[in-house]
């Protein structure tokens, strides 16, 4: 490694510890205390901390500082303890973020541990025992190293693949899905970026697939957080405003906009609890997505607001698919009732209406759905508070 590439490999270093602040600084100020939000930074500094460490073995091979057997000691062992513990950090955010049970025992989370643990011990012990078998008189590291190097991280990077792969297919909702796979291919990548810097070019690829990767989820995420309801996981008011304004009117093709809400949702927050409440509110989204999911149509879903969901769908058929879709979500709002043993009847009312031309606009068209609603509810009896 020559003294202009090792400046190179420098400056790549700065500037990706220097993107990873920026995002700790940013999550530090804006983000959560939530559990999976923890182990998501602490991700974060351990990649740094890493980028360090890597930073000084790449000066031991650039010769800007003496290639002593302490320094080539010190500072693979430092990358593989900090390249585990990366690993272990992003499997414990996927058992975060999709709720595994065994994250809470303690127990188990130490268990979990035993990789790096056993690992690191192999390797100090048979450098105690035999100091030249990974290490050589030269100085080089033994070709027997770097299995061992790898284990640990590869047994979190698999685990974490396998199980979101797995959880992805059980996933209900495109976005749980989609989130689920992301998590699993990250680690694969950057596998893929440090095996293309070992074995082909010379280059200091890990360190920027692992920042790329890392951007691109937290930008991701980011946008999950500014685009979602927290509550119900499904499109927020700021997203159902930007669909509307792009929907068009299309000719051969129907577009249907439609306002729904909970039947008395007042009284269950009245006489249950809010948290009964929210609870509610989570069943009906359900509901909405497993319908939707279940449509041939293009079908886009959000809050509305309090107890209200809009719901657009494209068509080329006429009423009767509102029609069978209402009758399905009532259908389904039924089994969620019964599933959970609710005390309370889990119901709602629609309305709908389509864009009618050109001049149409969708705010127009939700607003008369909106007004479908009110007298739909007024005929059955039901109060709109």
């Amino acid at each position: 490694m020559k003294p202009d590439y090792f400046f190179f490999y420098t400056v790549a270093s700065i500037v990706c510890i220097a993107i990873f602040v920026i995002l700790l600084l940013n999550d530090r100020r804006y983000g959560t205390k939530q559990e999976k939000q923890i182990w998501f930074n602490r991700t974060g500094i351990t990649h740094i901390c890493y980028f360090v460490s890597d930073l000084g073995w790449a000066a031991l091979i650039g010769g800007q500082l003496p290639r002593t057997r302490f320094l080539v000691i010190l500072f693979n062992f430092s990358n593989y303890v900090l390249l585990s513990l990366l690993a272990y950090g992003w499997f414990m955010y996927m058992a975060s973020t999709e709720d595994l049970p065994f994250r809470k025992e303690r127990k188990k989370r130490i268990l979990l541990l035993l990789p790096i643990f056993l690992s690191a011990a192999a390797i100090v012990i048979a450098y105690l025992i035999a100091p030249e078998f990974w290490v050589s008189r030269e100085n080089e590291l033994s070709t027997l190293y770097y299995p061992l190097f790898i284990l640990a991280p590869v047994i979190y990077i698999f685990s974490a693949f396998i199980i979101s792969m797995r959880n992805a297919r059980k996933a209900r909702s495109r976005e749980t899905r989609r989130l689920y796979r992301l998590i699993g291919i990250y680690p694969l990548s950057v596998v893929f970026f440090g095996l293309l810097q070992t074995f082909l070019l010379d280059a200091p690829l890990f360190c920027f697939g692992c920042t790329v990767m890392m951007l691109y989820f937290y930008i991701q995420n980011m946008q999950t957080l500014v685009s979602i309801d927290a509550l119900t996981r499904l499109n927020n008011r700021g997203q159902i405003d930007r669909f509307m304004d792009q929907a068009r009117y299309r000719e051969n093709t129907r577009f249907y906009a439609a306002m729904i809400d909970l039947n008395r949702f007042k009284a269950i927050n009245d006489t249950y609890g809010h948290g009964e409440g929210d609870r509610a509110l989570i069943l009906a989204a359900e509901a909405l997505k497993e319908t939707a999911e279940q449509m041939q149509e293009s079908v886009f879903i959000g809050r509305y607001g309090g107890d209200e969901f809009a719901l657009f769908v494209q068509t080329e058929g006429g009423a009767e698919v509102m029609d069978r879709m209402a009758e399905e979500i009532d259908r389904r709002m039924d089994v969620k009732e019964q599933e959970n043993h609710l005390p309370y009847d889990l119901k709602i009312s629609i309305g709908y209406d389509f864009l009618q031309d050109e001049k149409d606009t969708m705010e127009a068209c939700l607003a008369r759905a909106d007004e479908k609603l009110y007298r739909n509810k007024q005929a059955a009896g039901i109060q709109r508070v």
